[in-house]
């Protein structure tokens, strides 16, 4: 194993998370799915893999390839030009794959078997994540997003077209040639028809002898005043027809029908968004633990820390907002008792804080939906994201509550708590 020369700052960005684990847990499962493909080079190659430093908050990436490992700044014009197709061409086979992997059943291996697949579809700086390694393409820095960006916002090929600018045309060209629907235009046929036209007029004008007759006697001084004479005329007739004509009226076009704006899908929340709502609600972040969640909507959703004493810091139970260990339940958002109709909060958010290290021992975080606070026919799916800050080292999950999770009764409830991740102090 090599390692190559870049090193990911963790408090920079944040990891993209699978059913509530990040990416990188899952980097033997990607290998195996990877090894799927039975392309060359092997796509298992493609990624380097993360070793990551908890104590100094920094990832390092390493690869089985022998050979020098060069960043794509130090590769000739040519060189260039190679890794832009490589690494398009290996980007669609990532995503037919994953494609793939996903048509294989309804189980949710398979699903999350395929998102972790495109998750690794993102760096948070194109350029710099590039390398050849011996004649290998390798890249770092994968599955990856700035701190507090939007996660669908880093494709890797889309990403580097956009740094490096004559990549664009090749990352076009894969994605036409990945798209079954094209067809080749018919724009080589126009040079044909055009030889025909001529040769038709060629053939006409050896046919016409008026024609011949200026082309191979050449007109006398009479016949060329008298044929400048006709086009006087004939040109004073045009005008004095002209002056007569008017333009026929023609009805304005019928107004286009816009259709009324498709309401947006609800969408997980950043980081940054989650740093300034708990900003906004004057909500201090602890200093040792920070466990935050956020989502969008009227939805009452709860957060939930089960420490390895057995107790459960949450708004359940026996309302444990603070535990022996010094954990809080800083704020509760918008609680909920009925089918709907309760109060809400416009930006949802929930947080769990220590201030100073708590027992040893793992600590599970949990997400529950207590009510949809929605009639029946107009629940939604309910994306949310949840931050684990410790020692100023920041996680991001995403997750869901699906409409197919939830219970309705006197209101719709979470058939169970999510189990999302957790953490172990030591």
């Amino acid at each position: 194993m090599q390692t190559l020369p870049v090193v990911t700052q963790r408090k920079l960005i944040d990891v993209k998370g699978i059913n509530g684990q990040p990416v990188f847990t899952y980097y033997q499962q990607l290998v195996n799915l990877l090894q799927r493909d039975a392309g060359q080079p092997p796509l298992a190659l493609f990624f380097a893999e993360p070793v990551v430093n908890p104590l100094k908050g920094e990832i390092a990436w390493s690869t089985k390839l022998s050979g020098e490992a060069r960043p794509f700044e130090a590769l000739t014009p040519t060189e260039k030009i190679n890794v832009a197709q490589k690494l398009s061409a290996n980007c669609q086979r990532v995503r037919v794959l994953a494609r793939q992997i996903s048509g294989d059943g309804a189980s949710s291996s398979s699903a999350h078997g395929a998102q972790a697949l495109l998750a690794m579809l993102s760096t948070p700086d194109a350029l710099n994540s590039v390398f050849m390694v011996g004649d290998q393409l390798v890249i770092a820095q994968w599955g990856c997003i700035p701190y507090g960006d939007k996660s669908t916002d880093f494709d890797l090929d889309t990403r580097f077209a956009q740094a490096w600018r004559p990549a664009e045309k090749i990352v076009a060209t894969h994605k036409a040639q990945s798209d079954p629907s094209e067809k080749r235009s018919g724009a080589g046929v126009l040079p044909w028809l055009i030889l025909l036209v001529l040769l038709l007029l060629l053939l006409a004008g050896l046919t016409n002898r008026q024609w011949i007759g200026f082309v191979t006697t050449g007109a006398s001084a009479q016949e060329e005043t008298a044929l400048r004479a006709r086009i006087e005329q004939l040109w004073t007739q045009i005008g004095v027809k002209s002056q007569s004509c008017t333009p026929p009226v023609v009805a304005p076009p019928p107004a286009a029908v816009v259709a009324p704006p498709t309401p947006a899908e609800p969408s997980t929340v950043s980081s940054s968004e989650i740093d300034r709502r708990l900003q906004a609600n004057d909500v201090t972040q602890g200093k040792y633990i920070n466990v935050a969640l956020a989502w969008q909507g009227q939805a009452d959703l709860d957060l939930l820390v089960v420490q390895p004493d057995g107790v459960t810091i949450s708004m359940y139970n026996d309302h444990v907002r603070k535990s022996p260990s010094g954990g809080s339940l800083d704020i509760d958002a918008n609680a909920c008792q009925k089918m709907s109709g309760c109060a809400t909060r416009p930006e949802p958010i929930e947080n769990i804080s220590w201030n100073e290290k708590p027992g040893s021992g793992r600590y599970q975080v949990r997400v529950n939906m207590f009510s949809a606070n929605a009639p029946l026919a107009e629940r939604k799916d309910v994306p949310f994201t949840v931050v684990v800050t410790i020692d100023g080292k920041k996680n991001t999950y995403e997750a869901m509550v699906k409409i197919s999770d939830m219970v309705c009764a006197d209101r719709c409830h979470s058939k169970a708590p999510i189990n999302l991740t957790f953490f172990v102090v030591p």
